[in-house]
């Protein structure tokens, strides 16, 4: 009896020290709970970059070139590009790598 109540009690530790936080600062980070799902946004250089679910596959001269991953994307390991450092901002997108030539397509709306 004693050795599951302390069972569950390390398992609520856990919970509460490890599975929240980083629960909640993904929520912060890419708008959403789901630290395996496809993040909702990314912001990079003061831009924000919202993903509306359209995923394609880049080869080629097509294939973004340039990773622009802040150091939280890296620790995450989701891995963003972009065209070239001209090509962010405001009407522009960046990539986010899936995997093989598969990317998610994030776009900055709006003026400033």
């Amino acid at each position: 009896m004693n050795k599951s109540r302390n069972i569950i009690k390390k398992a609520i530790l856990i919970f509460y020290v490890a599975i929240l936080p980083i629960s909640f600062s993904n929520r912060e980070i890419y708008g959403t709970w789901n630290v395996f799902a496809y993040p909702n946004r990314v912001t990079i250089n003061g831009y924000r970059y919202d993903n509306n679910g359209e995923i394609m596959a880049l080869t080629g001269n097509k294939k973004p070139k340039y990773e622009v991953s802040t150091i939280i994307d890296r620790i995450t390991f989701k891995r963003v590009y972009s065209n070239g450092i001209e090509s962010m901002g405001y009407g522009k997108s960046v990539y986010l790598y899936l995997g093989g030539d598969r990317y998610i397509i994030l776009r900055c709306g709006g003026g400033g």
